[in-house]
Protein backbone atom coordinates (compact mmCIF):
# COMPACT_ATOMS: atom_id res chain seq x y z
CA UNK A 1 0.00 0.00 0.00
CA UNK A 2 1.35 3.42 -0.81
CA UNK A 3 2.33 5.90 1.89
CA UNK A 4 -0.32 8.40 0.73
CA UNK A 5 -3.16 5.91 1.15
CA UNK A 6 -1.85 4.85 4.59
CA UNK A 7 -1.74 8.48 5.73
CA UNK A 8 -5.24 9.10 4.34
CA UNK A 9 -6.69 6.03 6.11
CA UNK A 10 -4.92 7.00 9.38
CA UNK A 11 -6.39 10.50 9.13
CA UNK A 12 -9.90 9.16 8.50
CA UNK A 13 -9.60 6.76 11.45
CA UNK A 14 -8.37 9.53 13.76
CA UNK A 15 -11.21 11.80 12.60
CA UNK A 16 -13.81 9.11 13.23
CA UNK A 17 -12.44 8.52 16.73
CA UNK A 18 -12.58 12.26 17.51
CA UNK A 19 -16.18 12.53 16.30
CA UNK A 20 -17.17 9.47 18.36
CA UNK A 21 -15.48 10.86 21.50
CA UNK A 22 -17.13 14.25 21.03
CA UNK A 23 -20.56 12.68 20.59
CA UNK A 24 -20.08 10.53 23.70
CA UNK A 25 -19.02 13.57 25.73
CA UNK A 26 -22.27 15.35 24.84
CA UNK A 27 -24.51 12.46 25.91
CA UNK A 28 -26.18 12.76 29.31
CA UNK A 29 -24.78 10.59 32.09
CA UNK A 30 -26.77 7.37 31.73
CA UNK A 31 -25.30 5.38 34.60
CA UNK A 32 -26.05 5.59 38.31
CA UNK A 33 -23.50 6.72 40.88
CA UNK A 34 -23.83 5.44 44.44
CA UNK A 35 -23.01 7.17 47.72
CA UNK A 36 -23.40 6.07 51.32
CA UNK A 37 -23.17 8.00 54.56
CA UNK A 38 -20.32 7.02 56.88
CA UNK A 39 -21.20 9.15 59.91
CA UNK A 40 -19.26 12.21 58.72
CA UNK A 41 -20.23 12.65 55.08
CA UNK A 42 -21.24 10.96 51.86
CA UNK A 43 -18.63 8.77 50.21
CA UNK A 44 -18.70 6.98 46.88
CA UNK A 45 -19.99 3.43 46.76
CA UNK A 46 -22.84 1.33 48.06
CA UNK A 47 -23.14 0.65 51.77
CA UNK A 48 -22.41 -2.64 53.48
CA UNK A 49 -24.42 -4.44 56.10
CA UNK A 50 -27.83 -3.56 54.67
CA UNK A 51 -27.53 0.17 55.37
CA UNK A 52 -29.27 2.51 52.90
CA UNK A 53 -27.40 4.38 50.20
CA UNK A 54 -28.20 6.97 47.54
CA UNK A 55 -28.28 6.44 43.77
CA UNK A 56 -27.82 9.61 41.69
CA UNK A 57 -27.74 10.33 37.98
CA UNK A 58 -27.69 13.63 36.09
CA UNK A 59 -31.17 14.78 35.11
CA UNK A 60 -32.92 12.18 37.29
CA UNK A 61 -34.37 12.33 40.82
CA UNK A 62 -32.11 10.68 43.39
CA UNK A 63 -33.21 7.38 44.92
CA UNK A 64 -32.54 6.18 48.48
CA UNK A 65 -32.00 2.42 48.38
CA UNK A 66 -31.17 -0.58 50.48
CA UNK A 67 -28.95 -3.24 48.91
CA UNK A 68 -30.83 -5.31 46.33
CA UNK A 69 -33.63 -2.77 45.76
CA UNK A 70 -34.57 -1.75 42.21
CA UNK A 71 -34.11 1.76 40.88
CA UNK A 72 -36.88 3.55 39.02
CA UNK A 73 -35.68 6.59 37.07
CA UNK A 74 -37.87 9.70 37.26
CA UNK A 75 -36.63 12.65 35.19
CA UNK A 76 -36.13 16.06 36.78
CA UNK A 77 -38.11 18.91 35.23
CA UNK A 78 -36.18 21.45 33.16
CA UNK A 79 -34.51 24.13 35.28
CA UNK A 80 -34.51 22.05 38.45
CA UNK A 81 -32.05 20.06 40.50
CA UNK A 82 -32.31 17.84 43.55
CA UNK A 83 -31.12 17.79 47.12
CA UNK A 84 -30.85 14.49 48.96
CA UNK A 85 -29.47 14.21 52.45
CA UNK A 86 -29.50 12.63 55.84
CA UNK A 87 -30.29 14.10 59.23
CA UNK A 88 -28.28 12.29 61.92
CA UNK A 89 -26.85 12.33 65.43
CA UNK A 90 -23.12 11.71 65.49
CA UNK A 91 -22.19 8.85 67.83
CA UNK A 92 -18.79 8.30 69.37
CA UNK A 93 -17.24 7.23 72.61
CA UNK A 94 -15.97 4.23 74.55
CA UNK A 95 -19.22 2.42 75.44
CA UNK A 96 -20.91 2.87 72.07
CA UNK A 97 -20.74 -0.07 69.70
CA UNK A 98 -17.97 0.21 67.13
CA UNK A 99 -19.26 0.48 63.58
CA UNK A 100 -22.29 2.61 64.55
CA UNK A 101 -20.96 6.11 63.79
CA UNK A 102 -24.39 7.78 63.67
CA UNK A 103 -28.03 7.47 64.61
CA UNK A 104 -30.57 8.52 61.95
CA UNK A 105 -33.11 11.20 62.91
CA UNK A 106 -36.44 9.85 61.74
CA UNK A 107 -39.49 11.98 60.94
CA UNK A 108 -37.48 15.20 61.41
CA UNK A 109 -38.81 18.30 59.60
CA UNK A 110 -36.49 19.78 56.94
CA UNK A 111 -37.10 23.18 55.34
CA UNK A 112 -35.62 24.83 52.24
CA UNK A 113 -35.34 28.64 52.15
CA UNK A 114 -34.39 31.07 49.41
CA UNK A 115 -33.60 34.30 51.24
CA UNK A 116 -36.32 34.55 53.88
CA UNK A 117 -38.90 32.72 51.78
CA UNK A 118 -39.80 29.10 52.56
CA UNK A 119 -39.62 27.28 49.21
CA UNK A 120 -40.29 23.69 50.29
CA UNK A 121 -40.60 21.49 53.36
CA UNK A 122 -40.37 17.77 53.93
CA UNK A 123 -39.43 15.33 56.66
CA UNK A 124 -36.89 12.58 56.96
CA UNK A 125 -37.85 8.95 56.36
CA UNK A 126 -37.34 5.98 58.69
CA UNK A 127 -33.62 5.94 57.81
CA UNK A 128 -33.10 9.70 58.34
CA UNK A 129 -32.97 10.53 54.60
CA UNK A 130 -34.79 13.41 52.92
CA UNK A 131 -34.98 14.83 49.41
CA UNK A 132 -36.42 17.75 47.48
CA UNK A 133 -36.55 18.93 43.88
CA UNK A 134 -36.01 22.69 43.61
CA UNK A 135 -35.46 25.32 40.93
CA UNK A 136 -31.78 26.05 40.34
CA UNK A 137 -30.35 28.57 42.80
CA UNK A 138 -28.96 29.03 46.28
CA UNK A 139 -30.84 27.65 49.32
CA UNK A 140 -30.57 27.34 53.08
CA UNK A 141 -31.43 23.83 54.25
CA UNK A 142 -32.65 23.81 57.84
CA UNK A 143 -33.45 21.17 60.40
CA UNK A 144 -31.61 21.26 63.74
CA UNK A 145 -28.65 22.62 61.78
CA UNK A 146 -28.69 25.03 58.85
CA UNK A 147 -26.38 24.97 55.84
CA UNK A 148 -26.27 26.73 52.47
CA UNK A 149 -26.24 24.75 49.23
CA UNK A 150 -26.40 25.51 45.53
CA UNK A 151 -28.82 23.54 43.37
CA UNK A 152 -27.56 23.08 39.82
CA UNK A 153 -29.61 22.31 36.73
CA UNK A 154 -30.15 18.54 36.52
CA UNK A 155 -27.67 17.88 39.33
CA UNK A 156 -28.13 16.22 42.74
CA UNK A 157 -26.51 17.81 45.79
CA UNK A 158 -25.73 15.55 48.79
CA UNK A 159 -26.35 17.18 52.19
CA UNK A 160 -25.46 15.75 55.63
CA UNK A 161 -27.29 17.59 58.46
CA UNK A 162 -25.97 16.85 61.94
CA UNK A 163 -28.74 17.20 64.54
CA UNK A 164 -26.51 16.52 67.54
CA UNK A 165 -23.63 14.55 68.97
CA UNK A 166 -23.86 11.64 71.39
CA UNK A 167 -20.73 10.83 73.35
CA UNK A 168 -20.21 8.12 75.95
CA UNK A 169 -17.15 7.37 78.10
Amino acid sequence: MSTGITILLSGLLAGAMCVTALAAANLPNSHWNYFHFDGRGFIAGQSTGGMPFVAVRDGVRPVVLTPGAKIEAVDLAAGTGAIVGICYIQSSGGKLKPGVPYLPCTRMPVQFFSGDKLMAATETDDQGYFQAVLATGRYRVRSKEEIEVTVGNGVTTLVPLRAGKRMVD
